[in-house]
């Protein structure tokens, strides 16, 4: 017996429609949350609908579903479960995005609806009103006094909404950064929730994506979220279990905690050359969940432990114990809710982590930070100690790109095709503005190819943005490597965003001899693209340091021919392949095991010094 075929997103809408024009609401819900779950599993560009539909049908479905959606609400009859709130919250990019895309351009309307008018004009809302109806405004929409409702909300309430609007992927607005900063300050008043199960992994995305914002205290909502981890582990049993410190053992025992450890992801790229090193002084064990691992890194590692998704957290505590590991070492740390959450306890008397996630756990169970060489001065919240490299390790090529070979056949329309490749959630509303600005004031037309790794609703919702604020772009979808890099390779100029800034999309716009305008922060997520554009020997003024520096930046390389072509030049003539992906001398493949032992043998006097950055191999101040 077969089980019937998971209705369309069109058929789900019908259904949806007639549930509540025939007023049975909660089965209304039931299709909605339905809806919803059909749309977030859709990894097709060009929104909800196939790419063959029009502007205004794709318009016709938004609509729909925020009126059946404002229908819902409206009804005396609403009733919605704790479950039910819980998957909503997890969408809530997708419930914000829906209503922008809309005919009613936005969650508006369901103020007045809810809401009771006073004589002054104002509107007044109860408790639960300021929760549900903040599910579907956007931190780009939220006015100002529902933002004032929500920081009086109860802190369980308020942890939902917090995390929900942390982890929207794409803020575009100044008004938006405001609101998002508004939270980052305010982020104590969650400190007191124990989260419900529905909730974690949304809580484990906010952890990660407070770093996208244009903030400059944006890490401390990983304080408070600390607090918050460290409740749920201790109803959860998870303890800190470490053996006692071992200076002189022989091959002392490392788990690679590893988030994702996949052939061809970002941090296979960034960290193979370093793992496949640790082996010669460590016996390495590999820890890792299934389906973010791929067989052929097995060989990497003396041992990799897999273990189930849903794992309770208590038990990956007991399997790390059995483990009894001298070292656990965090490659990346902040997309897993295991590692936010093994991350605040102690299961090994040394923790240390790398920036594949370039940036601060703000927990003080991590003993170091390893970074590269010059990157110390910026890591200032990082860890107790933080360590530099000998040398700047060498990256792994993505497994298409040795095979590429560039076309250097450029866009030749009269315009200067710009390159923005970033991810979504890169693309601040600070760096879209200068965009704006680039666009505005170069006297020679330009054209923007975003390529921003959005698809299903986010694709349109992009879409319908740049559509606003540009005159000129296009919103590139998904393609395969090799495909992304023909269409790279044809722009004149890539431009960097920030405040977090990129690494490997700047090795591949030097690879395909674009030359890249980037900008450095004071912190490490920020300085990256300088460090690739120096082992791509480009010239240090393509490296900026305020807003005013990059656009002029961007502009000398939209109106200058011959100091594009210059740089061009200088990008064909060099081997970067052999610069990015070889080591340059002699030793320099061992540095990163020679570190790593040396930051074991040293331990104990490492954390005496008074001094937070050191050098590894260096010797050791007081």
């Amino acid at each position: 017996m077969t089980s019937e075929a998971t209705p369309t997103v069109d058929v789900l809408i019908d259904q949806l429609e007639r549930a509540v024009f025939q007023r049975q609401t909660q089965e209304g819900v039931r299709l909605l949350l339905q809806l919803l779950a059909s749309i977030a599993e859709s990894r097709v560009p060009f929104g909800i609908l196939p790419p063959t539909s029009k502007p205004e049908e794709r318009r016709a479905a938004y609509t729909r579903i925020a009126a059946m959606i404002s229908a819902l609400l409206c009804s005396p009859d609403f009733q919605i479960t704790l479950g039910q709130i819980e998957f909503l919250v997890g969408r809530k990019h997708m419930l914000e995005a829906i209503f922008e895309l809309s005919g009613y351009e936005g969650p508006f309307h369901l103020l007045r609806y809810l809401g009771q008018r006073n004589p002054d004009g104002s509107v007044k809302l109860l408790a639960n009103q300021v929760f549900v109806l903040s599910l579907f405004y956007s931190l780009d929409s939220l006015p100002e006094e529902l933002a004032q409702g929500v920081l009086k909300l109860p802190p369980e309430q308020l942890l939902p909404l917090m995390i929900g609007w942390i982890t929207t992927p794409f803020v575009h607005h100044e008004r938006g950064e405001r609101n998002r900063g508004l939270l980052i300050e305010n982020s104590k008043l969650i400190e007191s929730v124990m989260p419900t199960a529905g909730i974690i992994q949304a809580m484990t995305s906010a952890w990660m994506h407070c770093s996208y914002a244009d903030h400059p205290r944006k890490h401390a909502l990983k304080q408070s979220m600390n607090e918050v981890w460290k409740r749920l582990n201790q109803k959860t049993g998870l303890k800190s279990r470490s053996r006692t410190y071992r200076k002189d053992a022989d091959r002392p025992t490392m788990v690679i905690a590893a988030e994702r450890m996949q052939s061809g992801h970002a941090m296979d790229r960034c960290y193979r050359s370093g793992l496949e090193q640790l082996r010669s002084k460590f016996h390495t064990v590999c820890v890792v969940a299934q389906g973010y691992f791929t067989e052929d890194l097995r060989s990497l590692f003396d041992e990799v432990v897999m273990f189930e998704r849903g794992l309770a957290i208590n038990e990956m505590g007991a399997r790390l114990v059995k483990i009894e590991p001298d070292i656990i070492y965090f490659p990346s740390l902040g997309m897993s809710e295991w590692t936010q959450m093994v991350a605040n306890q102690r299961f090994a008397p040394i923790q240390i982590m790398s920036l594949g996630h370039p940036a601060p756990p703000m927990c003080d169970t991590m003993d170091y930070a390893l970074v590269s060489p010059g990157v110390g001065e910026f890591a200032w919240e990082f860890g107790r100690k933080v360590v530099e490299l000998g040398v700047t390790p060498r990256f792994d090529a993505h497994p298409d790109v040795m095979a590429h070979q560039v076309s250097h056949e450029k866009f030749d329309d009269g315009r200067i095709h710009l390159a923005v490749n970033s991810s979504l959630m890169k693309l601040s509303p600070r760096f879209l503005a200068l965009c704006e600005r680039i666009e505005a004031e170069a006297t020679r037309p330009v054209h923007f190819h975003f390529f921003a790794s959005a698809s299903g609703v986010m694709y349109d919702r992009l879409k319908q943005v740049f559509e606003r604020r540009f005159r000129h772009f296009t919103l590139e979808p998904s393609r395969t490597y090799g495909g992304f890099l023909q269409v790279l390779e044809k722009c004149h100029v890539a431009l960097a965003a920030f405040p977090f800034g990129n690494t490997n999309s700047t090795v591949d716009t030097c690879l395909v001899h674009v030359p890249t305008v980037a900008y450095r922060g004071n912190e490490p997520l920020s300085i990256f693209d300088r460090d690739v554009l120096r082992m791509a020997g480009m010239p240090e003024w393509l490296v900026c340091d305020n807003d005013q520096a990059y656009f002029d930046t961007a502009m000398r390389l939209i109106h200058d021919d011959a100091a594009r072509e210059e740089l061009v030049s200088l990008l064909k003539m060099s081997d970067l392949k052999k610069q990015m992906f070889e080591w340059q001398k002699p030793g320099d493949e061992t540095d990163f095991v020679e570190s790593m032992e040396w930051i074991y043998r040293h331990h104990e006097a490492l954390q005496a010094s008074s001094s937070h950055v050191l050098r590894a191999h260096q010797d050791i101040p007081a």
